[in-house]
This record gives C-alpha cells, structure tokens and sequence, in this order.
C-alpha cells in the first residue's frame, strides 16, 4: 500500500503492536539457532535510505555512517554530476557542518568569501568582511565533492526514480526492492518524499522562484553582493553575484511567487537590470522553485524524516538553504544511526532545538519586509555599524537570532548614526 495512503502513517514506533516491548516495534529480523549465539539476520535490505544526493541527503548518510550504521544508500533520479540550481554560498554555518561531519579539507582557500556588499532597493549599500569566512562552490562541484566524501566511508550510492514509499512492517520499501527501518527525504524542493507523507507543497508567500545563470566576471567584482528589490505583490525579491574562484559569477534573481507576475520573463528583465555590468543576455539561465522556511512540513511522520528543501528549509531573506541542509542531514543520520527505532521523533526534538527559535524570528521578520521603510533601515544600520552588519549576515546566511541587544543596537544605528562605526 502506498505510505502516503496508510491509515497508521502517523503511528510513533512507540505505539506498535505485537513487536519487541523494549524497540516498540516488530522485530523486522529472523534468527538462526538456539540460545545466545543466535545469528540475528535483518529483513530489511539497509539500515537507512537517503532519497536524494544533495548536501542534506549526503550529510545524512556520513553521519550516519560515521554514527555506526553499516549499511546505508543515497538513491537519486540524476547520475552524479548533475547541476542543481543554487546560489552556491556557503556561509561560515555550513562550512562548519562539514567539519563536524569529518571533512574540514572539503572547502579551499580560493573558495572563500572575503567580502560581502548588501544594497537597499534605493541604492544604500553597506559592506565589509564577515568575522568568519564563508565560502563559493559551484553546487555541481560541492555536490560531487560530497558523494564522493559519502562513498569513501561505506555509503552505497544508485541511481533510482522514487515513485512511491510502502509500508513494510515497522519499515519503509522505497521502489521495488529497497527497504530500511529508516527513510530520509532530502529529493529538493518537489520532494517525491514529502508527497507521499501527504504534507503540502509552500504556496503564496512562502514559495519563492528564481532564475540562475553563469557569467563572466567583470573587472572589479570581486564582492559577494547581494540587492534587495522591491516589486509589487509583496515580499522581498533581491538579486544576487556571487564571484566563483575559476572566474566567472553566479548571478541570479529571485522573489516570493506573488510577486512574480509577468513569469520568467520578468524576472530576467529585472536581473538585467540590476546587474547592469553581466551580460545577462548572452547567459543561460535556469529556474528553480524555493519553499521557504516561513511554512514548514512536520519535519518527520514515523520514521521517514525531511531535510533541507524538502523540508522547506530555505532563508526567506536570501534564499540561502544550504548551512539548513548540511545541518538537518546531519541530526537525521544521526538519529537514524543511533535510536533507529524512535528516530522520528529524536530528529523532531532536535530540529526544534537546533532552529525553533531562528524559526521564530523569520517568521516575524519576513513580514516587515513588505514595508520599504523597514528594509531601507536594516541597511543603513548595517552601514553605520559593524555589529549590526554582522548580525544580519548571521541571519541571511545561516541559523543566526536578533537578540534585545541587538535590536538596540539596530534601532541606534538607523537613527542616530553618529553614535555608531561603520563596517570596514
């Protein structure tokens, strides 16, 4: 039967019936001989299944790999080496996601972000150097960088369509063949996954749209820039150029779904207008649909779990999702390697922990940026003072929170700038 149809889909593994008291499910295992030397041999084909080999599936099956699961497959649609639209920044967040999953060597020097420019729609700009590096790969590359980390520690990797996820006793068979008592949905944005746990696609507001492209990199652009754009029909759009160490700049715009009347077109025409130093005419461009953390699945349904996309884990400032990715596979591998049986609710507890109270802050910030005024601020006093440019980063490039202090701070600089210092 189809998971997405299963009348105990939502069933902790806690409420089972007729299984082991201490896992609280059905022992999914046969066992061969007699007294302690029984040779206990699982049913399931793996300890985990990753759908989907991005950063928050390939994050899953390290950590999990690296927490003691022996058999763990990343499946997806597209062989290796398949370009995924994407900003390509990776914020001081991320990079340190990747050495706690044991890759510190993933990022290179030349790689690093060393200055960021941020623009109001009226044109107020405010730059400087993050306190700690970031980092710009082009995702074909940091994609192929990560399966290739997930295959050196034991990760097996297929390529495979998911159709649909069935029941298999306190497990989940992906396709015709593949089953484990643990399922992580990291398949992007139209997560075939998240459709079959029978939780909504982002709408409205809280579903943005984007065009990317590569472009040659004038002289003199050598900052991570970033403009905030005002359209009718709410929301926040913004542009974005961000140079690449082999030369050329990844560039793009985006903006919530209501305000992208007038379709692709519109959005290219903006760009262009934007970015009036790329030849924007002369690169192609892709598109690609956001799901914004502003609205978010449960992020697990017994113990098949969402990450990254899936789970609508992307910045509404920025657009940036891929620190959330890194993290969330993270905690899921984790969890699906060392409690597989109440591995749903472990990540629960965890995300909630990790980002409940970011979570919170967006969702009331990401309103106010319907109000010019307010956006126009935000960058003035990132302009004026240091501190305040720092926190704003934080927030659009990983888990970063608004503090009292801060918006003290924040409210000083907006209108009393002699008392502040301005970035450098």
């Amino acid at each position: 039967m189809p998971l997405g149809f299963h009348p105990d889909l939502g069933r902790l593994p806690g409420d089972a019936v007729g299984g082991s008291a201490a896992a609280g499910r059905p022992d999914e295992s046969l066992h061969y001989g007699l007294g302690p030397k029984a040779v206990r041999v699982s049913l399931f084909t793996h300890d985990l299944i990753v759908v989907g080999a991005g950063p928050a599936g390939t994050a899953a099956a390290i950590a999990a790999t690296r927490h003691g699961s022996k058999r763990v497959i990343i499946v997806d649609k597209a062989p290796p080496g398949r370009d995924k639209v994407c900003g390509d920044a990776i914020g001081p967040e991320g990079a340190a996601e990747l050495v706690g999953l044991g890759l510190p060597g993933l990022l290179r020097a030349q790689e690093r972000a060393r200055s960021f420019r941020l623009t109001s729609p009226a044109g107020v700009s405010a730059s400087g150097s993050p306190p700690v590096a970031g980092y710009v790969v082009a995702r074909v590359e940091f994609d192929a960088r990560l399966l290739q980390a997930a295959i050196a520690v034991g990760v097996e990797f297929e390529q495979l369509r998911v159709r649909s996820l069935h029941h298999q006793g306190a497990g989940t068979r992906v396709g015709e063949k593949l089953s484990a008592p643990v399922v992580i949905g990291a398949d992007g944005a139209n997560s075939v996954v998240r459709r079959a746990l029978g939780q909504p696609a982002n709408t409205g507001k809280h579903l943005a749209v984007a065009v990317r492209g590569y472009a040659p990199r004038p002289a003199g652009t050598d900052e991570l820039f970033i403009r905030w754009d005002s359209q009718p029909g709410g929301g926040l759009c913004y542009v974005w150029a961000f140079p690449l160490a082999n030369g050329v700049t990844n560039i793009g715009y985006g903006c919530p779904s209501t305000a992208a009347g007038g379709g692709r077109a519109r959005l290219v025409r903006r760009l262009a207008e934007l970015l009036p130093d790329f030849d924007v005419a002369g690169t192609e461009l892709a598109g690609h649909r956001l799901p914004l953390s502003t609205w978010r699945p449960v992020p697990a349904v017994g113990n098949v779990l969402l990450t990254g996309d899936a789970a609508s884990l992307i910045n509404p400032t920025t657009g940036e999702g891929i620190s959330y990715a890194l993290a969330s596979g993270a905690l899921a591998g984790r969890a699906a390697a060392t409690c597989a049986d109440t591995a749903g609710a472990v990540y629960t507890a965890e995300m909630k922990a990790k980002f409940g109270g970011h979570h919170k802050r967006m969702a009331r910030i990401y309103p106010l940026l319907d109000i010019p005024i307010a956006v126009e601020a935000a960058v003035r006093a990132c302009a004026r003072d240091r501190v305040v440019f720092e926190r704003i980063l934080e927030l659009g490039l990983g888990a970063g929170t608004l503090r009292g202090r801060d918006l003290l701070r924040f409210a000083a600089a907006a209108v009393l700038p002699q008392r502040a210092s301005a970035p450098h």
